[in-house]
Formats: C-alpha cells, structure tokens, sequence
C-alpha cells in the first residue's frame, strides 16, 4: 500500500472519529438541555417550575408525569431540531437577565404565553398529541361537556391547545376587560351631530315624558341633542305583548336594548304592531323619548365591539376555544353564556356586555 494511500485512510478514519464524537456529543446536548433539571435551572424559570409542580401535569391519580420537554420540545424531526436553534435566544436572556424578578416575568406572561399558543396551534398541538390520542379516548365515559366541546372541536378544525390553555401555567392577566366607560369615555370622543351614540355599559336614563329605563350596552340613542350634561333623544325597538318591560333592538330577536319601570311602560309610543310567526306573538315596533348622562354613552362602536371580544376571548377560553358570536342565533346565545357565566369570574354587568355583543354579531343578523 502506497504512503499516500496510507495517509489517506487515516484521515478517512480520523474524520470518521471526529464525525461520531460530534454527533454523539450533540445528542448529548440535546437531551441533557432537554432535562427538566436543565430547564428548571434558570431563574426565570422557577416561576412557572413552581405553577407546573402544583398542576395535575406533575402530580396524579394515574402516575403520569409530564416533563417540560414533552409539552414544548417537538419530539422529533426537523421541529426538535428548529425548536432547539429557538432555544438559544432563551438561554441569552438569562445570561443578559431580561427577566429578573417575578414582576418582570407576570409582565410578560402574556406574551410568552401567546407564543407558546401560536407554535401549539401552528404545529396540531403535536406534543400534546404525544401523550393523548384520540383514537383511544373513551368518549362515552367523558362528561358530557366534554364529549359536546371534543365533537365541536372537530366540526371547527380546532386543536388541543385552543381550548386547553392553563391547564398547567397560569392564564396571564389581562387588562381588557376594564370598564369600556372608563377606556372611552364620552368627553374623550369626538361628537358628531347625527352620529348615532351608545350606552358604554349598564346606565338609568329618564324617559322625558316620566320613569326611567336601565340601558343596556350597545343602546343606541338616535336624533340626539346635548342639553348641559346629558344627551336627549330617541331610543328605538322592539317589544313582545306581555313583555312590555323590555325592549329589544330587532323584531323577534331577544336582543336587550332597555328595561323599564312601571310609569315608564305608559309613556312608551307605539308605531307598529307585527305577528311573529317563530315566537308566534305579536310584536309592537316602539320608541321612547330619554335623557341620558354623558358620561354613560359613547360615539365609538369599535370600542364597544373591542370590549366584547376581549371579554369572550379572556373569559370563555378558560375552558374551551373562544366560541365565533356567528356559530350560535341571537336567541341561542341567551341559553348558551347563562349556562357558561357561573364558571367564569365575570361579574352581571361583563355577563350582559357579552351577551348582547355576541348577539349582535350572531349567525341571524348578518
């Protein structure tokens, strides 16, 4: 055997070696950054280290523990490889302490929490799908919730993590559920004359005739003119005979515009009376003449809007994915939040703002 044939083996042979020690030296790296001790070991890290130790992920009936890495590390392909590359920007913000205390941490629970939500949701919960298989899940032996939201979930093309968030971290606080009268308030918008105004949230107007009426949010107060603090004008509707104590703002749909005392109900002026043949009574088309603060209405719809998705998205994905306002009609969604609002931590007045925002996007009044 020539020399230079001699030479050349051996630098075959010591690339081979360097080649395996690198490849068994990043597996090596790979799962011992993939430890839950490893990951556990950042201080900013202990936090949610301390929510995981406390959830039914770390503890339960069944002896099944979850580690970090089986719920955010893809389990193989080119998704553990890319995950890990991501990973790096981590381990600088520990090295720069981008997050050195608890308050730093719940300030940014949010977004954290969203980006761990985008990859789930972008990737069919794959680590979550891991552990759970479908096929093997007994469904006749879940509640009967579950099995409704699980059948929902596949009509919908949703996946794990729309509807199982906080299951083992906690759900970030949110600031979106403020009062929208506070967020937008009257003297804070641009008034413009024939604009139509709404009532922010749940406020007393008196009928300029006598009485007073509670306006629900979304209210809408029409032909209006500025009088010192108040605004004076018309509201409009709907009402079910036998149910003159409300009005609602369409023919036949229990959408709750304002409710009445009794001296008010006598002063309220009927244009048009219609027989219904879904609710099978008659309905009278009426308006009322009222005085309503300023401070209780504003200009703006989005923020109204804003307001009620916010609610929805905050409040109802605590159990399940936040449900479209166009899945349900603007009657079935009474039903539906009365019987969702008592596992939520809303007080009445969010209860109604949802009610009547997801009313009036519903399926029926498009």
């Amino acid at each position: 055997m020539s020399k230079r044939k001699k030479i050349s083996m051996w630098a075959a042979a010591v690339l081979l070696v360097i080649g395996a020690l690198l490849l068994l030296g990043s597996q090596y790296v790979m799962k011992a950054t993939s430890s839950t001790e490893f990951c556990v070991s950042c201080h900013s890290m202990e936090y949610p280290a301390e929510e995981w130790k406390a959830s039914g992920h770390f503890s339960n009936t069944k002896g099944i523990r979850a580690e970090c890495a089986d719920c955010h590390i893809p389990h193989d392909g080119i998704d553990y490889v890319k995950a890990k590359v991501i990973a790096l920007k981590d381990v600088w913000f520990t090295l720069t302490n981008k997050i050195p205390d608890r308050a730093t941490f719940e300030e940014r629970r949010g977004e954290l929490a969203q980006r761990v939500w985008d990859e789930m949701k972008a990737n069919d919960s794959a680590t979550c799908r891991s552990c759970h298989n479908e096929d093997a899940m007994i469904v006749s032996e879940q509640s009967d919730s579950a099995q409704k939201m699980h059948k929902l979930a596949k009509e919908t093309n949703q996946t794990c993590i729309d509807c199982h968030k906080g299951l083992v971290h906690f759900m970030p606080e949110t600031h979106a559920v403020a009062s929208v009268q506070e967020n937008v308030p009257a003297q804070a918008v641009q008034i413009v004359d024939n604009q139509p105004l709404y009532a922010s949230n749940v406020s007393t107007a008196t009928l300029i005739d006598g009485g007073e009426a509670r306006l629900l949010p979304y209210a809408e107060l029409a032909n209006w003119k500025e009088e010192d603090n108040n605004f004076i004008g018309t509201i409009e509707g709907w009402q079910q005979t036998g149910a003159e104590s409300l009005i609602y703002k369409e023919l036949g749909k229990r959408i709750n515009v304002a409710v009445l005392n009794e001296e008010a109900k006598t002063h309220v002026n009927v244009v048009n009376t219609v027989h219904d043949e879904v609710t099978d009574s008659d309905w009278k088309q009426v308006n009322v003449n009222v005085s309503v603060p300023k401070s209780a209405v504003t200009s703006n719809l989005e923020s109204l809007n804003q307001y009620g998705h916010n609610l929805n998205q905050t409040h109802c994905s605590g159990c399940h994915a936040a449900i479209g306002a166009d899945h349900y009609t603007a009657n079935q969604w009474i039903g539906v939040v009365n019987s969702m609002k008592d596992r939520t931590s809303m007080t009445a007045n969010e209860v109604r703002a949802l009610t009547i925002y997801l009313q009036r996007h519903a399926k029926d009044m498009h």
